[in-house]
């Protein structure tokens, strides 16, 4: 299949982005964000290699509207031949970016797939296969991952697991969800909440690896964190330990709170987009990259998007003026896209108007009557034909201002960014940072040490 060129479009720098979800972040939400947000760059959801490869139904999986970019394909896999073959496939449909999935901690994934968190315990095999992706194609590869995972969850394995990977494949963007995972003992849910975070790390890694990009991920909320984040800077450098003499960098120092640093400017004057300098700096700098922010931005996408482009990317204005704009503008698109995929003979479609409202719940979060607002578009949808008929049903029982009211403006940011001060670990000595003994991935059988020794 040959597809179009992508079209040009202002693609910059990926300070905020929605992270990867599966059941989530489908094609349908995704016109939603972009909607909301011109410029926050979204993840589809992991698409397993095997899966690109050999089904028929490609295009349910990597085709997106245009109008999406930016736009990052996640791939599940463990077998670099494979996900190379995949990486070609996925290229074809104008993705600005693919990432590896090295942190999903699922029974299906990390267990029988041996991908997904699993992946940290094999540097050297992440390496490999994003080496094989890179060498496939001419589109960017990154790796989302955890801070480590059962017992592999020291800072110096970490450190050793990030060398490996981006001397080993030359990969320079990583997104760290900054917790661990167990593989047992807690389910998907439990590891996105159990395992304390530890924003330090990633600092961290940005003192020591001063030449390569990360973003954080974990437990960020709203633009007001996302802003404190990209405004810490200073982080150190590897060169001087980026230590105080304790063996920790100082957190008001490394953290950037000398005076006047993680201070707020006045409400709605958009600080992330006056002080930039510590986020977005390609790598070159000492702030991390940008924010990657998981459930919020599905579950109160309006809250968590709408200023999104001014305040954090610095656009003159939003791409969203009200609730209501927006929501006419999706059902209009939705309508479109019923039986897109399928139309049954029994009348049945895929997509049908439910799959095509359920992105839409999440517009009113927290607002009055939207309790109300949800039991009318139950109700409604027992009958109605499109998305739009949903809408117009369902409002009534909203109040004007809800609908109509602009996107609300950045507030300030906490004089003393606590939420992030931390110390610092130390940069590990060379002797610390040796290959870590092979762990062997759940539901996978022990291997050779010959094969072993190989990997």
């Amino acid at each position: 299949m040959t597809l179009p060129p992508p079209p040009v479009v202002d693609v910059k720098p990926q300070l905020l982005s929605v992270a990867p979800m599966m059941d989530w972040t489908n094609v349908y939400y995704r016109q939603l964000a972009r909607m909301i947000s011109r410029h926050t760059w979204l993840y589809t959801e992991m698409v397993v290699d095997q899966t690109i490869i050999h089904s028929p139904f490609t295009d349910r999986f990597l085709w997106f509207p245009p109008e999406q970019r930016p736009i990052v394909c996640q791939l599940g896999g463990s077998d670099p031949t494979l996900l190379a073959r995949a990486a070609k496939i996925v290229e074809r449909y104008g993705y600005d970016e693919i990432n590896l999935n090295c942190g999903c901690p699922s029974d299906r994934v990390a267990g029988a797939g041996c991908f997904g968190a699993a992946m940290m315990l094999r540097p050297q095999v992440v390496a490999d296969c994003c080496k094989a992706m890179r060498d496939a194609v001419s589109t960017p590869i990154t790796v989302k991952c955890r801070l480590g995972v059962d017992n592999f969850d020291s800072y110096p394995e970490l450190v050793n697991f990030v060398r490996v990977v981006s001397e080993g494949s030359g990969t320079t963007h990583f997104i760290m969800h900054a917790r661990k995972c167990l593989l047992k003992g807690l389910n998907p849910q439990q590891n996105r909440t159990v395992p304390p975070l530890r924003y330090e790390w990633v600092w961290a890694l940005k003192r020591d690896f001063p030449h390569l990009q990360f973003s954080l991920n974990g437990g960020i909320i709203t633009l007001e964190e996302v802003a404190a984040a990209l405004a810490i800077r200073n982080v150190g450098s590897a060169s001087t330990n980026g230590t105080n003499g304790s063996g920790a960098s100082s957190s008001s120092e490394a953290m950037g709170e000398g005076e006047g640093e993680g201070e707020g400017e006045a409400e709605g004057q958009g600080p992330c987009s006056s002080r930039r300098s510590g986020g977005g700096d390609g790598g070159g700098g000492h702030g991390i990259t940008g924010v990657m922010v998981g459930r919020a931005a599905y579950n109160m996408v309006w809250d968590a998007l709408a200023d999104a482009d001014r305040s954090i990317f610095g656009a003159e204005d939003n791409a969203a003026t009200s609730r209501r704009q927006v929501m006419q503008r999706y059902a209009a698109w939705a309508d479109t896209m019923i039986g897109h995929w399928r139309v049954e003979k029994d009348g049945h479609t895929s997509p049908n108007v439910r799959t095509l409202v359920k992105p839409l719940l999440g517009m009113l979060h927290g607002e009055p009557r939207g309790k109300k607002w949800r039991a009318a578009v139950d109700a409604a949808l027992k009958t109605a034909g499109t998305v739009s008929e949903v809408l117009e049903a369902s409002f009534p029982v909203l109040k004007p201002e809800t609908l109509d009211s602009p996107p609300r403006p950045l507030g300030k940011l906490p004089q003393r960014l606590q939420h992030f001060a931390v110390e610092l670990p130390r940069t590990p000595e060379p002797q610390e940072q040796q290959q870590p003994e092979q762990q062997q991935p759940p539901g996978q059988q022990p291997e050779p040490e010959a094969a072993v020794a190989a990997a």
